[in-house]
C-alpha cells in the first residue's frame, strides 16, 4: 500500500506541480500544487464518466437519467471529501461502483485497484458476514466475534465517531444503501454480492467496508434471533482486517463463498436420476486449465469432460435432460457453441453490436480477421468497413454481413427433451447458452431468470487516462445479441418460473433443481 501510494503521488505531483514563480502585483496567484493535483483528479473523474457514457458499448447499461445523475452526484461529492484531505486517486476508485458495475467492465483493471487489497491491515472493521434480502433487510451469515447467532436479522446498527454515539441506521436502510454500490445489472450484482463480496474483507463492495467509512468500533447492534419475540442489543468490537481475512480462510468461508458461485467446483458433472432423467451440471464454460490457455490458447479439458458426460448420457438412455447452469457465471463462448453441437443441427446466427472508436479499431479488426463465422469475402469486407467508419460509429454486424456457426453433430449427440436451469447467478456465457437453447428450440429455461441483461458485453480496449496513465483502464466495445428482437437491457425470459423461497435463501440453499425434477416426474 505504501509503495503504491508513493509511486502514484510521485507520478502525479511531478508533472503537475512545476516550479513556483513570482506573480505580478494585483494578479491572481498560481494554484498550489495540492490544488492542481485535486483539480487534475476531478477532471479525470469527468473523463471516466464520459467514457462510460460515450465509449462503452453499453453506455449506462439501462440506467435511467435520475439514477445515473444520483450516481454522478454521489461520486462528485465523495471525491470532494476525499480530495480535501487526501489528494490521491485511490480514494476515488471505490466510488465508481456507484455509477456502473458490469462484470465485464469492472473499473479499473478488472476491479483489482477499485475493490481489492487497498486497506490498512490493522484497521478494525465490522465482524459480521451478512446477506441482504430483496427488500433490503439484513441477516447474519457468520459472526467472527461469535456473538450473534446465524440467520439473525440485523435490525439497527449505530455508528460511533471518536467514541461518541453518532448515526443509527435501520437494517433495511443499510441493506438498500449497500445494494446501490452496484447498479447496472442488480440481480447479478445482488446475488454475487451475497455470495462472494460480502464475506471478503478486502472487497470494496462488502458490507464491512460500506459500514466502516469514517467510523471506529464499537458498534451497537440490535438483532433478532429467528423465532424470538423481542430483539437483543449488543456492542460489537472491531476485528483487525488481516485477522478477519485469516479467519475467513481458516473457517472455510472463503471456500464456501467460491462454491456458491460454482466456479470452485468441477466444470461438468453428470448424474443419472433414473427413469430416463439425467442432470448435466455445467458449473463453468471453461475447463479451468491455465496452462492450456497460456501456452496454446486452447481449452481441451472442457471438451474432454463434455464428451465423457455425453457418452454416459447416450449409454444410460436419457430422454429427459436437465442442464443445470444455475451457478455458472460464464466462461468461453467457443465452449458454448461446442456444447450446442450435441444438442442441435440448426445453424446459429451470431450477432454483435460494436461501438468503434480509435482506441478499439485495430482490436475489432483483429477479432473479425480471426473469426471462424465469416466467409473469406465477408471477412475482408467487414474489416474494410470497420477501418472506414468514423470514430464513435455504432453498428450491428447483421446489418453489414451475416455471421453464422454451423454445428458439427458429434458422436453421442442428444435428441431428447432439454430443460435448462438458471438462477440470478447465471451470467455471461452461461446465459448466452440458456438463451440460445430457447431461440433454437432446443429446450425450455426453468428457475429464476439469469443475472445479466440480454445484451452480453465483451472485448475491451485500453483508453489512456489523462493523469493515471500507468493504470489499465479498459472499456468494452462489443455486445453479443442472441436475438435481435430482445430488449437489450432487460433480463432473459424464463419458460418455467421456479420461486426461490425466503427460508431457503436464508439458509443459503436453492432447491430449484429438486422442484424441476419433481415437475418432470409428474
Amino acid at each position: 500500500m505504501l509503495k503504491w501510494s508513493i509511486l502514484s503521488l510521485c507520478a502525479v505531483l511531478f508533472p503537475l506541480s512545476g516550479f513556483g514563480r513570482e506573480t505580478a502585483a494585483g494578479t491572481e496567484s498560481e494554484p498550489s500544487p495540492r490544488d492542481s493535483v485535486r483539480q487534475a483528479y476531478m477532471d479525470e473523474l469527468d473523463f471516466i464518466i464520459d467514457c462510460i457514457e460515450n465509449r462503452y458499448v453499453s453506455g449506462r447499461r439501462g440506467i435511467g437519467d435520475e439514477e445515473w445523475q444520483q450516481g454522478v452526484e454521489s461520486v462528485h461529492s465523495g471525491a470532494a471529501i476525499y480530495l480535501r484531505d487526501y489528494p490521491a486517486v485511490w480514494w476515488l476508485w471505490r466510488d465508481y461502483s456507484m455509477l456502473l458495475d458490469d462484470g465485464h467492465f469492472a473499473f479499473p483493471d478488472n476491479g483489482s485497484f477499485s475493490r481489492y487489497e487497498l486497506f490498512a491491515e490493522s484497521q478494525p472493521i465490522f465482524p459480521l458476514w451478512i446477506q441482504i434480502w430483496v427488500d433490503g433487510s439484513i441477516y447474519n451469515v457468520y459472526d467472527y466475534s461469535g456473538v450473534i447467532p446465524e440467520c439473525s436479522e440485523i435490525i439497527a446498527i449505530t455508528k460511533f465517531y471518536n467514541g461518541q454515539r453518532a448515526q443509527t441506521f435501520s437494517g433495511k436502510g443499510l441493506g438498500i444503501g449497500c445494494m446501490r454500490l452496484t447498479p447496472g445489472e442488480p440481480a447479478y450484482a445482488f446475488a454475487n454480492g451475497n455470495s462472494c463480496h460480502q464475506p471478503n474483507p478486502r472487497d470494496w463492495a462488502s458490507f464491512t467496508n460500506f459500514l466502516s467509512d469514517f467510523s471506529m468500533p464499537p458498534w451497537e447492534v440490535v438483532y433478532k434471533v429467528p423465532g424470538a419475540e423481542q430483539p437483543d442489543t449488543v456492542m460489537l468490537d472491531g476485528i483487525r482486517r488481516d485477522e478477519l481475512f485469516k479467519l475467513y480462510k481458516k473457517t472455510g468461508n472463503k471456500r464456501r463463498a467460491k462454491e456458491e458461485l460454482g466456479f470452485a467446483r468441477k466444470p461438468i458433472i453428470y448424474a443419472d436420476m433414473g427413469d430416463g432423467v439425467g442432470v448435466l451440471t455445467i458449473n463453468s464454460f471453461w475447463g479451468k486449465r491455465w496452462s492450456h490457455m497460456l501456452l496454446f490458447g486452447k481449452d481441451w479439458r472442457y471438451k474432454r469432460l463434455l464428451r465423457q458426460a455425453m457418452r454416459r448420457i447416450d449409454r444410460d438412455g436419457i430422454d429427459r435432460l436437465v442442464i443445470d447452469v444455475s451457478l455458472n457465471t460464464g466462461g468461453m463462448a467457443e465452449n458454448v457453441f461446442y456444447t450446442l453441437d450435441y444438442l442441435t443441427d440448426k445453424p446459429v446466427d451470431i450477432t454483435y453490436t460494436y461501438l468503434i472508436t480509435d482506441e478499439c479499431r485495430e482490436t475489432a479488426k483483429n477479432n473479425v480477421d480471426r473469426s471462424p463465422y465469416l466467409s473469406e469475402a465477408d471477412r475482408e469486407y467487414m474489416m474494410h468497413y470497420i477501418d472506414s467508419v468514423p470514430d464513435g460509429t455504432r453498428f450491428r454486424t447483421d446489418t453489414v454481413r451475416r455471421m453464422r456457426y454451423l454445428p458439427q453433430r458429434p458422436k453421442h449427440a442428444y435428441d431428447g427433451e432439454v430443460y435448462v436451469l438458471t438462477s440470478h447467478q447465471t451470467y455471461s456465457a452461461a446465459q448466452m447458452f440458456a438463451r440460445y437453447c430457447q431461440v433454437l428450440g432446443i429446450g425450455k429455461v426453468a428457475g429464476q431468470h439469469c443475472g445479466g441483461y440480454n445484451a452480453v458485453t465483451g472485448n475491451a480496449a485500453r483508453v489512456e487516462l489523462p493523469v493515471s496513465r500507468w493504470m489499465q483502464f479498459q472499456v468494452p466495445f462489443r455486445e453479443e445479441v442472441i436475438s435481435p428482437d430482445d430488449e437489450p437491457y432487460t433480463y432473459p425470459t424464463v419458460d418455467i418460473p421456479i420461486e426461490h423461497p425466503f427460508e431457503e435463501w436464508l439458509h443459503r440453499e436453492n432447491r430449484s433443481l429438486e422442484r424441476l425434477l419433481r415437475m418432470i416426474e409428474e
